[in-house]
C-alpha cells in the first residue's frame, strides 16, 4: 500500500497523544471526517494540471482512508473538487461554498491570480490553502494562510535562464500572458538573464482574455526580425510564460518562418502539457523548436517512493502527471496529519500545519518552507517535446545545470 510508509509517523503520533489512544478504540461509524477542498481548473487553460489534481486529490483520501483503517483510527478524509476554470472571481466564490461546507483546508488553487483573489478571504476566516502551482513573489508573504508547494519565480526564472545561457543564448525575446504569475515569471527570467550577461528584447504582452492570437506572434516575429536586422549576430531564443493557449500561439508561431527557426523555452504553467501533444501542428512546432520548460525536481534516487502514486494518478487520467500534480497527493498527507496532530482544533490549524509541512518528506521530497510560505527547494527538471511526447532532458541542481 502505498500510505503505508507513513504508519510510523501516525503511530508517533499515537504514543505522543493520550487522544489518540482514547480514540483508537473508537467504532468506525464515530469517525471525524477531514475535509479537504479542491479548487483546481478543470476546463480552460490549466486543465492538464487541474484534472490531475483532481486525480492526485482523490488518490490521496482513498490511501489515508486505508491506512486510517489498518490503524484503526477513527478519522475519514472527505474530498470536495470544484472547478475554478482558472477565473479568479469564480476561485473566490468556490472558496466561500467550500467554507459554507466546512471544508477548512484547501488544496489551490493553481495560479497566481487565483490566489491572489482568494487569499484574504482565507485569512480572515482561517482556511489553510496550499498551492500546487502559484509562483508569484509577489505573494510570498509571511504569516498569512496561503503556502505553496512550488518554488516561487525568482528560483524558477533563475533556472530558466540558466539552461537558455548553457544552450548558448545571448538574446531572448519573451511573449508572455498578463496575469500575476506569469507576469512574475516574466520578470524573474528576464532578471536572471540580464544578470548572467544576456538581453532581454521588449517582448510582447497579451491580455489574459485574448483568443485570437494573430497581432500577438506577428508582433513577436517583427520583434525577432528587428533583432536579425540590428544585431546579426546575436543566438536568439523565445521565452513564452503562458498556460495552455500555448497550443494557439504555435499554430500561429509555425506560419512564421523566422519564429519556427528558433528555439522556444517556456515557464511551468505550459510545462507537460497535454494539449500541445493533443494537437498535431502545435506538438510538431513544439519539437521543432525543442520547446522547453521546467518543472519541480523529482528526485531520482527516490523513485520507489513517487513511481508508484504517479502510476496510480496516470491510470486515472490517462498521462504521466506532474511534480505540481504530485505536491497535491503530499499536500493531503500534511493536511491529515496537521488535523490529527491539532485534534481539529481551529486554534491550533496553522501552528500545526506549519509544523507537519516543514518536516514531512513525500512523493515530492521535503515539503519544507520558506519564511514566506513556498518551498525551499529550488532543483528543477527540464522537459522537452520529443516525437510527439515530453522528455526529461536536464536538471538543474543547486544552481547548476545538469544533462
Amino acid at each position: 500500500m502505498r500510505g503505508m510508509r507513513r504508519l510510523p509517523i501516525l503511530l508517533s503520533l499515537l504514543l505522543v497523544c493520550p487522544l489518540f489512544a482514547q480514540k483508537h478504540r473508537a467504532s468506525v461509524a464515530g469517525a471525524t471526517t477531514i475535509r479537504i477542498g479542491g479548487l483546481f481548473a478543470t476546463t480552460g487553460g490549466g486543465a492538464t494540471l487541474g484534472n490531475a489534481s483532481v486525480a492526485a486529490l482523490d488518490l490521496a483520501a482513498s490511501d489515508i482512508n486505508a491506512e486510517m483503517v489498518a490503524l484503526r483510527l477513527p478519522y475519514r478524509v472527505e474530498t470536495d473538487s470544484q472547478d475554478t476554470g482558472q477565473v479568479p472571481a469564480t476561485a473566490l466564490t468556490r472558496l466561500m461554498s467550500m467554507d459554507a461546507n466546512g471544508d477548512q483546508y484547501v488544496i489551490g488553487p493553481q495560479t497566481s491570480s487565483e490566489a491572489a483573489a482568494v487569499k484574504d478571504y482565507a485569512n480572515a476566516h482561517n482556511i489553510i490553502l496550499i498551492s500546487q502551482g502559484s509562483t508569484a513573489s509577489s505573494l510570498a508573504i509571511p504569516g498569512d494562510n496561503l503556502f505553496r508547494l512550488a518554488p516561487n519565480d525568482k528560483l524558477e526564472g533563475a533556472a530558466i535562464a540558466a539552461l537558455m545561457r548553457a544552450d548558448g543564448f545571448d538574446t531572448v525575446v519573451p511573449i508572455w500572458r498578463n496575469d500575476a504569475g506569469n507576469n512574475g515569471l516574466h520578470d524573474s527570467t528576464a532578471a536572471s538573464f540580464t544578470a548572467s550577461g544576456g538581453t532581454v528584447a521588449a517582448g510582447v504582452q497579451y491580455d489574459t482574455s485574448t483568443t485570437d492570437f494573430t497581432a500577438t506572434v506577428n508582433a513577436l516575429g517583427t520583434a525577432v526580425r528587428t533583432i536579425k536586422n540590428s544585431k546579426p549576430s546575436a543566438k536568439i531564443a523565445i521565452y513564452l510564460a503562458s498556460f495552455e493557449e500555448a497550443v494557439s500561439i504555435f499554430n500561429r508561431a509555425r506560419l512564421d518562418s523566422d519564429l519556427a527557426s528558433l528555439r522556444w523555452y517556456g515557464g511551468d504553467g505550459v510545462v507537460q502539457s497535454q494539449a500541445i501533444l493533443a494537437d498535431a501542428n502545435a506538438a510538431a512546432f513544439a519539437a521543432a523548436t525543442q520547446f522547453t520548460a521546467p518543472n519541480v525536481g523529482l528526485d531520482d534516487a527516490a523513485k520507489d517512493v513517487w513511481k508508484p502514486v504517479s502510476d496510480a494518478i496516470q491510470a486515472r487520467v490517462g498521462f504521466a502527471p506532474d511534480a505540481y500534480s504530485l505536491s497535491v497527493y503530499d499536500a493531503a498527507w500534511v493536511i491529515a496529519l496537521s488535523f490529527i496532530e491539532s485534534r481539529g482544533s481551529a486554534d491550533t490549524r496553522r501552528e500545526s500545519f506549519v509544523r507537519n509541512v516543514q518536516r514531512y518528506n513525500g512523493t515530492t521530497g521535503s515539503t519544507a518552507l520558506d519564511a514566506n510560505g513556498d518551498r525551499k527547494s529550488g532543483n528543477f527538471d527540464f522537459w522537452t517535446v520529443q516525437n510527439g511526447a515530453w522528455v526529461r532532458t536536464g536538471q538543474y541542481v543547486s544552481g547548476h545545470v545538469a544533462r
